[in-house]
């Protein structure tokens, strides 16, 4: 279902709308296993529209849904879920043998990832044999019948886009598919393929025709142009920047004697080590990416809710809600001045870009018209801070009954949640990962821990759930900065806790990988891709994952100090959220606190009732504290206001951090901000 927005024009500046083509291409877009079930893939929604634009045909397969309702939605997500998942990258391992064969024994991976045997047991209570049977068997079987079950000689093109763990099975499908329709144009891209990931893919892959580094807005319609005016689309060779052209023939005979795959011996991988490409390998360069944000149509979902509506909806979700994706922004407006050191995220396109306000409320309300959804999600990396007086603003005045996650940054006032909060923001992620301002300086968080504090607190009082996470192991950091924490934690109680807590991983394109000044050397892949990909693929080159020695680092014990901290903190919560409010009354304030095994009850009257709720909103000092009093009649010794904000801190109803101080009591009354 194509959606219209009649009142979005051409962007001053923006380029020359690409030509028709030669002649209309028919397109089908793959979204593969393990793409989430809850939403639809908004790379495909995307895409869909855009080749539409440009004249042609185009469908969306959301074969992700096929096999979750083949094997179960509850083993799925299970499955597509599992904790630590970027360690032994099951989802990917279980797609291999269809895409390559035997590249290691299934024993092998059980003793290199010996957890992966007790996660499948709690998901579904089976064992390894079980779990080498789908891969071994139900797998494969399932790929035949996607060939044979959609019409695959109707099509001129089928685009795979990857994201997280759908690369072997994009992989896996389209070397059968070569096989039954060698004639058939494959594309792929996502962010999978970005960078030297993809071009290591195109060279070593015989049926991968095209892959699209970077953006495909611009790449892939022209791509699609060049295959349309070929005579002969299978052996087309493309001049668009940013499409690498495979090196084409056909891709072996499949062993479906045993159900499997081709055959690709007993590769061991290739683990080369080091953060740069093999001297001599090809490099990539990204495709051209979409600047003027405004010009790009709204996703088409019409084919995910077709295949919701076919499985039947309560078979693939359950009783949760579906989602939909929305993209206002592309890019890290923080990133481009401060990249975080361990983020990977955007390859080399970090360059912030967004919508217009208008445009964004334009889309978001086009989409919620057409699709039976009030659970919005952004994709966004970062909420764009004009939104806060112009898109949330006027979601506000609309006063849609809705729910709206965004990624922020973790320096929201109160003001601006009640924004959002107000605009039907009712859950975010702010990238905290630390309570401890060196660390967050490690990090180039821009925040500190005060500031970090302030946003749980009113977040909390708003009603907005915060998603968020503990980090630990940057260079620089101490064994202090984790004893710190772990006294801290206790005194949030009353907040949103953390969703996890666990060490720092290595990804592909973050300042820790490609900065070679920081103090982290033996880079390697994570030992899952030998188990995965065969040695014929540089491992060094598409992996995503790294192991890594890093100098100065906390100890095991304090890291698992901070995860016990934090287990107590999500326990809390789980049995019955404790909260800490203050009543405010005339001529005083009184506290009420039931973090502790017993309530407890404290009053402060007159000046110092003041003084503790002028350092709600913002960390104060002493002296900024008996200054803001002064106005009010308030004459009093700055040692007088040191002493009082010293000793709710002793109480555990304030902290301190540098001569700040930070109230931790939330506002009883739900209207007064």
């Amino acid at each position: 279902m194509a959606i219209e927005l009649p009142l979005l024009t051409a962007a001053p500046g923006a380029p020359e709308v690409e030509p028709p083509p030669a002649r209309p291409l028919r397109v089908a877009m793959v979204n593969m296993p393990w793409a989430r079930l809850d939403a639809p893939s908004i790379q495909c929604g995307l895409l869909q529209s855009v080749v539409r634009a440009a004249g042609h045909r185009c469908d969306a397969h959301y074969l992700n849904l096929d096999f979750a309702a083949l094997i179960g939605a509850r083993t799925y997500d299970g499955l597509a879920g599992i904790p630590s998942e970027r360690l032994h990258l099951i989802g990917e391992w279980l797609f291999t043998y269809a895409a390559f064969g035997d590249v290691l024994p299934e024993s092998a991976y059980y003793v290199d990832f010996p957890e992966v045997e007790r996660l499948w047991g709690k998901l579904t209570g089976g064992g390894l044999d079980e779990l080498t049977e789908l891969r071994r068997r139900t797998i494969p079987d399932w790929l035949r019948g996607c060939v044979r079950g959609i019409d695959w000689s109707g099509y001129d093109v089928v685009g795979f886009t990857s994201t997280f763990l759908q690369n072997t099975a994009s992989l896996a499908l389209g070397r059968r598919l070569r096989e039954a329709h060698p004639d058939l144009v494959q594309v792929y891209g996502g962010a999978n393929f970005d960078g030297d990931m993809g071009a290591e893919y195109a060279r070593a892959l015989p049926w991968l025709d095209y892959v699209v580094t970077g953006e495909g807005d611009v790449a892939f319609p022209r791509l699609l142009a060049q295959l349309a005016a070929a005579e002969c689309p299978a052996e087309a060779r493309c001049r668009v920047p940013g499409v690498l052209t495979g090196r084409g023939g056909p891709a072996g005979q499949a062993n479906d004697t045993q159900g499997g795959a081709p055959k690709a011996g007993d590769a061991q991988g290739g683990d080369t080590q080091g953060r740069a490409p093999q001297a001599g390998t090809a490099q990539a360069t990204d495709a051209p990416r979409t600047q003027e944000m405004d010009r790009l149509p709204v996703p088409d979902y019409a084919d995910y809710f077709g295949a919701l509506e076919r499985h039947g909806w309560a078979t693939i979700l359950g009783d949760e809600p579906p989602k939909l994706p929305v993209e206002f922004a592309r890019g890290c407006w923080w990133g481009q001045k401060h990249h975080c050191t361990f983020c990977g995220l955007n390859a080399l396109g970090m360059a912030y870009r967004s919508k217009s306000p208008d445009r964004a409320v334009a889309e978001l309300s086009a989409l919620l018209a057409a699709y039976p959804s009030v659970h919005v999600e952004a994709v966004d990396n970062i909420l764009d801070m004009s939104y806060l007086s112009s898109f949330c603003a006027d979601l506000a005045d609309r006063r849609w009954d809705i729910h709206v996650f965004f990624e922020v940054k973790a320096n929201l006032t109160r003001e601006q949640l009640a924004v959002l909060r107000r605009a039907g923001v009712l859950t975010i992620q702010p990238g905290i990962e630390s309570l401890s301002t060196n660390v967050l300086r490690l990090m180039r968080k821009g925040s500190t821990k005060l500031l970090n504090i302030r946003l749980l607190k009113w977040a909390r009082y708003h009603g907005i759930r915060v998603a968020w996470n503990l980090l630990t192991g940057f260079p620089g950091e101490t064994d202090a900065d984790y004893r710190e924490q772990v006294e801290l934690l206790p005194l949030l109680h009353h907040l949103h806790p953390p969703d996890g807590c666990s060490r720092l991983w290595l990804e592909r394109f973050s300042p820790y990988f490609t900065d070679p000044g920081f103090p982290i050397s033996d880079v390697r892949p994570r030992p899952s891709y030998r188990h995965i990909y065969p040695a014929s693929l540089d491992h060094s080159r598409i992996a995503y994952f790294f192991d890594y020695t890093a100098e100065g680092t906390g100890s095991e014990e304090s890291f698992a100090a901070l995860s016990e901290a934090a287990r107590r903190w999500r326990r809390r919560w789980a049995a019955r959220p404790p909260s800490l409010v203050y009543q405010r009354l005339p001529g005083r304030l009184v506290l009420v606190d039931t973090r502790g095994e017993q309530p407890r009850r404290a009053v402060l009257t007159g000046w110092q009732a003041e003084a503790y709720e002028l350092c709600g909103d913002q960390p104060h000092s002493a002296e900024r504290v008996r200054a803001a009093l002064e106005p009010a009649g308030h004459r009093v010794r700055a040692e007088a206001v040191t002493a009082l904000l010293e000793r709710c801190c002793r109480s555990g109803v304030m902290v301190s951090e540098d001569g700040h101080y930070l109230s931790l009591a939330i506002p009883e009354n739900p209207g007064w901000w």
